[in-house]
């Protein structure tokens, strides 16, 4: 049900922005909230990481941690916080914005006090996600699915009240980026008195040292950020890479993508905690496990493009002016080829269950370097966001599933648990 909300949040704030702005305005706000939601993306790493290394510690601590001689010296020295590594990350995020701005604000940004909104959201989104990945290792699923509805409700919400009010961009701008700070009401609500298990939760600890910790939170960082380009980033990306287009002239396009990737991706975004835990379960034999969720995500996909080629332009329509409207054909290809997208994420929550965190970043970097070169074949718009969507992430994910077939799940399993950053 979170993810529902989640999915129709973003579908909400989208269509009241196309009626509050004007058509460039409007350009300039989806790239925005791309830009924002590519760089939280990034920042999902930490809740990925975060995941699955406490539900590891978690795991562990259930078993006869005896068992398990070559884990000595990382068991003798201090596991990670990762709320005390958030903190840091929060403070880095937020200075790298300001001080690379000058690089990129001008291309992407309106000036209309972006830069200063972006720093301050990123910060409060990185101690978010780490704040969710502890949630989700614990299994405290109802907390998350508070945190991450109440997130997107604000949003909706707040651009109510910004269209009705008859302000513009920059109040969109805000409405963007203030959702990420609520978890502070979830560590206010921690002081009361009754709410010992949720500090519980807050103090977990990783299953891995504070400098391991980090530098797999950085690995699962960089493979999130493309998985982020790709989803919730893709209007900076096809912005960069159309720099002869007039202002507004991709609009269509851009909301085209927005609208056929929220039904499947959005919400499989936020189930991605929730996969990593089960599917940390399975590392074993993650193969059928995984093949069952890809037939799952090809069925939804091609279902969802046989409805768009029937409903989706006159339902666009009712929402969106016009000149916002993508045909028919358009709308049905792009839905069909987010389930790409969707198998990539699959595949890639299998390998960083099983630790391979070297392979979950390749198949990311894979992916987006062809998504990328696609992009830049100088065809019309939309066939090159259906080739991007739909075309490179399969490559990708062909990169996870080697390293999740049973040969190469199986061989590392003489080693120690805990001796290498390898082992399933």
């Amino acid at each position: 049900m979170a993810t529902l909300v989640v999915a129709v949040s973003g579908y909400a704030v989208t269509v009241l922005a196309g009626h509050a702005l004007t058509p460039a305005d409007y350009e300039r706000f989806t790239v925005y909230w791309g830009l924002f939601f590519a760089c939280t993306g990034v920042l999902d790493g930490l809740l990925q990481e975060t995941t699955r290394a406490v539900s590891t510690q978690r795991h562990r601590g259930h078993a006869d941690e005896d068992a398990d001689p070559g884990h000595g010296s990382t068991a003798a020295a201090p596991h990670a916080r990762p709320l005390t590594v958030a903190a840091g990350v929060s403070l880095g995020a937020g200075g790298l914005v300001v001080a690379s701005s000058p690089l990129w604000a001008d291309r992407l940004l309106p000036d209309t006090g972006g830069v200063t909104l972006l720093a301050a959201g990123l910060a409060c989104y990185a101690v978010q996600a780490t704040v969710c990945g502890m949630l989700s290792a614990a299994g405290r699923w109802r907390t998350y699915a508070w945190l991450i509805s109440v997130d997107s409700a604000v949003r909706v919400l707040l651009a109510a009240v910004a269209w009705a009010a008859g302000w513009h961009l920059t109040a969109f701008l805000l409405v963007t980026v203030l959702g990420a700070a609520t978890w502070t009401g979830l560590a206010l609500l921690s002081l009361r008195p009754s709410a010992g298990p949720v500090r519980g939760v807050l103090r977990a600890v990783a299953d891995v040292p504070p400098g391991e910790f980090l530098r797999r939170c950085g690995a699962a960082m960089v493979a999130s950020g493309a998985n982020a380009l790709l989803i919730t980033g893709f209007p900076v990306l096809i912005t960069v890479t159309s720099t002869d287009a007039a202002p507004g002239a991709l609009a269509a396009v851009i909301t085209a993508v927005t609208l056929t990737r929220a039904p499947l991706l959005v919400p499989l975004q936020r189930f991605l905690p929730a996969l990593i835990v089960h599917l940390t379960g399975h590392r074993a034999a993650p193969l059928p496990t995984v093949l069952r969720l890809l037939g799952w995500c090809v069925a939804a996909s091609l279902a969802g493009g046989a409805l768009a080629w029937l409903f989706a332009v006159p339902v666009a329509s009712l929402f969106f002016p016009t000149e916002l409207v993508a045909d028919a054909a358009t709308f049905a290809v792009l839905t069909v080829a987010s389930g790409a997208l969707a198998v990539l994420m699959v595949t890639g929550a299998a390998v960083l269950a099983a630790e391979r965190h070297a392979v979950y970043v390749a198949g990311w970097l894979v992916a987006t370097a062809m998504a990328v070169a696609l992009l830049l074949t100088g065809v019309d718009p939309a066939v090159r966001a259906a080739l991007a969507v739909g075309v490179a992430p399969l490559v990708g994910a062909a990169v996870h599933l080697v390293a999740v077939r049973p040969s190469r799940v199986s061989r590392p399993s003489s080693r120690p648990a805990g001796s290498s950053s390898r082992r399933p």
